[in-house]
C-alpha cells in the first residue's frame, strides 16, 4: 500500500495567545486611561518650565559655557564637576546649546509654548487649546524667527538666529540679495501677525473742524420759541433743528429662537439739516460817536426730558447674528468637482431599450403610439402613449417582464404620470453620472433660494436641480439597504445648511452609534453642534446616551411650546417675528 503523506496543523497555544491578547489589552488600557494623559501632562509642563530656564540663563551665561559643551559634547550629561553656569546645570547648558547655538536661536522659546499648550491640555483631560492650530504656528514661526534675528544680527558674536537661521539666511540672500531678503522678512512677519492675531486696521478719517454759534430766532427762518444751531464747516453754513426724525423700524422675519432668513441693518439715528444764508446783522442809527456793544440773549426753551419710551424707540431691533458678527460663511472652493454638468448617454442604448420595450408590450398585445425618452443622470424615463382602448393595469403587470427584457436591475412603471396622460417607465443608466454636490451649492437656484432651510439633494430625472426646505418635511424618515446612499443623503443635507445659516440660526444634534459617518463634523462643534450639560463630545456616539439626548429634546420642545402659547404664535417662525419686534 501507498503510503499517505497527512499535513498536520500546528494548533496555537491558547494559554500563550491569551496572554499577548492580555498584555496588548493591558499597554491599550494604561494608554488610554485618563490617569496616564495627567501624568503625561505633568511631565510635559515640567519640562516647558525647565527648557524656558535654561533658555533664559542661556542668554547670561551663553559665554561661560560655551567652550566647555562644545568640547564635552552629550558627555557633560554624564556626572561630572564642571564649572557650569547654566541654572540647570549640565541639562540646561546642554539643552539650551542644542536650541539657540546649534538649532533656531532665540525662536527656541517657541517650543516652551508647544509644550506648555499640550501639557495643560492633557493634564486638565480637556481640548483648551487647538494642538494643531499651535503645531502651524509653531513650524511657520521658527522658520520665520530664525531666518530674521539671523539675517538682521548678522556679525553678531551671539547666535540670534542659530545655526539653522544661518544657512537660512545665507540662502537666501544668495537667491534674492539683501533687499529682496529685507523686503521677504517684512512682508512674511505682517502675514504671520495678521495669521495670529487678526488685527483690525482702521483708516482715519479727515473732516473740517466745525464751530458752533448760537444766533436768535429773528435772524434765522425757524419755528417760535425752538433754539436752533448754526454748524459753519468751511464755507457752508447749516442750521440743525433741535428736533430729530426717527426712521420706522423695518419688519424682521426672524428672531433669535432658531433661524434667521436674512440680515437686518439697524436704523442709525439723523439729524434733519438744511441750508440757509449767512445771518445777516441788522444796522441801528447811531446815536453817540461811541459805538455801542450789542448783547444778543437767545430765548429760553423748555428743557424736554427724555422719556424710557423715546429711549426704547431710539434702541436697534435685535439682531442675533451680531454676536459672531465677524463669522465668514464656507466658501465653495472647500469641496472638490466630481463629473461635469453635461450628461452623456449612449444613443444604441437609448435605441435598444425603446425596442426591448416595444416589442416586450408586442408580445402581450399591447400596441402604443409613441414613446420618448428623457436621460437623467442616473435614470432615464421613457414615457409611453397607449394606444385607444389599452388598459393601464396591464402595463403594470408587466413591470417584471419588462426588466427582464432590459436585463435591468430593477424598473419602475409610474402609470399614469401626475399631470400627464402618458405612462412612465424607469430604467437605470447603464453608465451613471456622478451629480457634485459643489455644482449643486453654486446653483443660482440654491444661492438665491428663499427657503428657511434650503438643502440640494440632487438632480430629477429631467437634469433638473432639486433643492427643497427642510421645515416642510419636519419628520422626514432615510431609509434603504446598505450602499443606496442614505450616508450621502444626510451628508448633503448637513453640507446645505451650512452652507446657508448662520451658527446663531441653527444648532445640530448629531448621533452616530458607528463613530465614522459623522466624525468629520467635529470641527463644527463650537458653532454648530449641541450637547448635553458635563458630555465631552458633541457627536453623540454611545447608545446608551441616546436616550438621555433625546429627553432633552423633549424637554426643550415642551418649553418652546410654552412660549409658543404665551406668545400667541403658531410656529417658530412668527415667535421670532413677533420676538424681534417687541425687542
Amino acid at each position: 500500500m501507498a503510503n499517505r503523506l497527512k499535513t498536520v496543523k500546528k494548533t496555537p497555544d491558547p494559554g500563550k495567545l491569551t496572554a499577548e491578547k492580555v498584555e496588548k489589552l493591558a499597554i491599550k488600557q494604561v494608554v488610554r486611561d485618563e490617569r496616564t494623559h495627567k501624568i503625561t501632562g505633568a511631565v510635559l509642563l515640567m519640562l516647558c518650565f525647565f527648557l524656558f530656564i535654561a533658555l533664559t540663563s542661556y542668554l547670561f551665561t551663553w559665554k561661560e559655557d560655551y567652550d566647555i559643551v562644545q568640547s564635552k559634547g552629550i558627555s557633560i550629561l554624564l556626572p561630572n564637576e564642571l564649572p557650569i553656569a547654566n541654572l540647570l546645570n549640565s541639562f540646561g547648558a546642554y539643552i539650551s546649546h542644542l536650541f539657540v547655538n546649534k538649532g533656531f536661536g532665540l525662536a527656541s522659546f517657541l517650543f516652551c509654548s508647544f509644550l506648555f499648550v499640550t501639557g495643560i491640555n492633557l493634564l486638565f483631560n480637556k481640548k483648551i487649546f487647538s494642538i494643531q492650530r499651535n503645531i502651524k504656528y509653531l513650524v511657520s514661526g521658527v522658520l520665520l524667527f530664525s531666518l530674521s534675528f539671523a539675517f538682521v544680527f548678522n556679525g553678531f558674536q551671539f547666535p540670534f538666529g542659530g545655526e539653522i537661521g544661518k544657512q537660512l539666511s545665507v540662502w537666501t540672500v544668495g537667491l534674492i540679495g539683501k533687499v529682496g531678503t529685507s523686503i521677504l522678512i517684512l512682508v512674511a512677519f505682517l502675514s504671520y501677525m495678521i495669521w495670529r492675531f487678526n488685527p483690525v486696521f482702521h483708516i482715519p478719517a479727515f473732516s473740517f473742524p466745525k464751530k458752533k454759534v448760537t444766533i436768535i430766532e429773528d435772524e434765522l427762518p425757524g419755528e417760535e420759541g425752538e433754539l436752533d444751531e448754526v454748524i459753519i464747516t468751511g464755507n457752508r453754513i447749516k442750521k440743525k433743528s433741535t428736533e430729530k426724525l426717527t426712521p420706522p423700524i423695518d419688519e424682521l422675519e426672524n428672531g433669535p429662537i432658531l433661524m434667521i432668513e436674512k440680515d437686518v441693518v439697524p436704523p442709525s439715528s439723523f439729524h434733519l439739516e438744511h441750508e440757509v444764508e449767512p445771518p445777516v446783522k441788522k444796522s441801528k442809527p447811531a446815536v453817540n460817536a461811541e459805538p455801542l456793544e450789542l448783547e444778543i440773549k437767545p430765548n429760553p426753551v423748555e428743557s424736554k426730558t427724555e422719556t424710557a419710551e423715546d429711549k426704547v424707540a431710539k434702541l436697534p431691533p435685535y439682531d442675533p447674528v451680531l454676536d459672531l458678527r465677524d463669522y465668514k460663511y464656507p466658501q465653495l472652493d472647500l469641496l472638490q468637482q466630481h463629473g461635469s454638468e453635461k450628461i452623456v448617454m449612449d444613443a444604441g442604448e437609448l435605441e435598444a431599450n425603446k425596442n426591448q420595450i416595444i416589442n416586450t408590450l408586442k408580445n402581450y398585445d399591447i400596441a402604443i403610439q409613441k414613446i420618448v425618452a428623457t436621460v437623467g443622470p442616473t435614470v432615464t424615463l421613457y414615457e409611453i402613449i397607449p394606444s385607444a382602448g389599452v388598459r393601464i393595469s396591464r402595463i403594470k403587470n408587466l413591470e417584471d417582464d419588462i426588466a427582464l427584457s432590459l436585463s435591468a436591475l430593477g424598473i419602475r412603471i409610474i402609470a399614469p404620470i401626475p399631470g400627464k396622460g402618458t405612462i412612465g417607465i424607469e430604467v437605470p443608466n447603464v453608465k451613471k453620472s456622478i451629480v457634485s454636490m459643489k455644482t449643486l451649492l453654486a446653483t443660482e437656484k440654491f444661492q438665491n433660494s428663499h427657503f428657511i432651510l434650503p438643502i440640494a439633494l440632487g438632480k430629477t430625472i429631467a437634469n433638473e436641480h432639486f433643492i427643497v426646505d427642510l421645515t416642510t418635511m419636519p419628520h422626514l424618515l432615510m431609509a434603504g439597504a446598505t450602499g443606496q446612499g442614505k450616508s450621502v443623503g444626510v451628508n448633503a443635507i448637513l453640507v446645505s445648511l451650512l452652507y446657508k445659516k448662520h451658527p446663531s440660526q441653527l444648532k445640530f444634534v448629531l448621533v452616530d452609534p458607528k463613530k465614522v459617518e459623522l466624525s468629520l463634523y467635529r470641527l463644527i462643534e463650537r458653532h454648530f453642534l449641541a450637547k448635553l450639560p458635563g458630555e465631552e463630545e458633541a457627536i453623540i456616539t454611545d447608545t446608551r446616551k441616546v436616550v438621555h439626548t433625546l429627553n432633552a429634546l423633549c424637554i426643550e420642545m415642551d418649553n418652546r411650546y410654552d412660549l409658543l402659547k404665551e406668545a400667541g404664535c403658531r410656529n417658530i417662525r412668527e415667535y421670532n417675528e413677533k420676538f424681534v419686534l417687541e425687542n
